[in-house]
């Protein structure tokens, strides 16, 4: 899922909207968390249900998350290849749609590996730090749209780490230790990435989105969401016995 949202750091149209009118930059505004808002909770509907399964039907039915994984990272190439085709209605929300499904039963597998209870108090956190982010992004004067390429070369050092550990994992070798500071790294960086997309999409700064950019911009800061919960519920979670 961070390989995911480094090619969706690429999405970015060049051109702003600081030369839109407030009206339509609030209404750009208001369109993206309204998006976002239908994601997650698309995402809760579908990974609530295999958030309940018993692990050993998680097991049986892994080739499940696979293909969904497949299916998410194809999408996300697609997107970054024909970006045009992406800005277009309604393919660009048949496009999100499917996304936002398949990237469900991603977070259901994962989450079905862990206590309901735990899972409920790493949403809490994640909803919390959200909202708490989002406000300051808001309201701070610094601007960090400039940030863009130190968190992208963040985010592949991440994808790099993340791939090493899987490697070593495959050859029966665990650190919990190393497990743990990558995902204390991984929710800063994430943290950052929720703050820098914020401002983006607010506008008024540096480097701004793109009128046409609400489905990117909504796919960014759901991607900072759905990767910051996992890395918490990774830290944080309860495994199921």
């Amino acid at each position: 899922m961070d390989s995911e949202r480094a090619e969706r750091q690429q999405l970015f149209s060049a051109q702003s909207i600081k030369d839109a009118s407030l009206e339509v930059r609030a209404g750009f505004v208001r369109k993206v968390y309204a998006i976002l808002s239908f994601q997650l909770l698309l995402t809760a509907a579908i990974a609530t249900p295999l958030q309940r399964m018993p692990l050993k039907w998680i097991a049986a039915n892994q080739w499940m998350m696979w293909v969904s994984m497949v299916v998410t990272i194809g999408l996300i190439c697609a997107m970054t290849c024909c970006g045009d085709v992406a800005r277009k209605y309604p393919t660009n929300y048949i496009i999100l749609f499917v996304f936002t499904a398949f990237e469900g039963v991603l977070v259901g597998f994962v989450s079905a590996m862990y206590t309901a209870g735990s899972v409920a108090i790493c949403v809490g956190i994640t909803a919390a730090i959200f909202l708490g982010l989002t406000v300051y992004a808001w309201q701070t004067k610094t601007d960090f749209t400039g940030m863009g390429a130190y968190l992208f070369g963040a985010m592949l050092t991440l994808c790099v780490f993340g791939f090493v550990m899987g490697i070593m994992g495959m050859c029966g070798v665990h650190i919990p230790w190393l497990h743990m500071v990558y995902d204390i790294f991984a929710i800063l960086l994430f943290v950052m990435y929720i703050i820098f997309d914020t401002q983006l999409i607010l506008g008024g700064h540096k480097h701004e989105c793109s009128v046409d950019d609400y489905v990117f911009a909504s796919l960014a800061l759901y991607l900072d969401i759905i990767n910051l919960f996992l890395h918490i519920l990774s830290l944080l979670g309860e495994r199921k016995d």
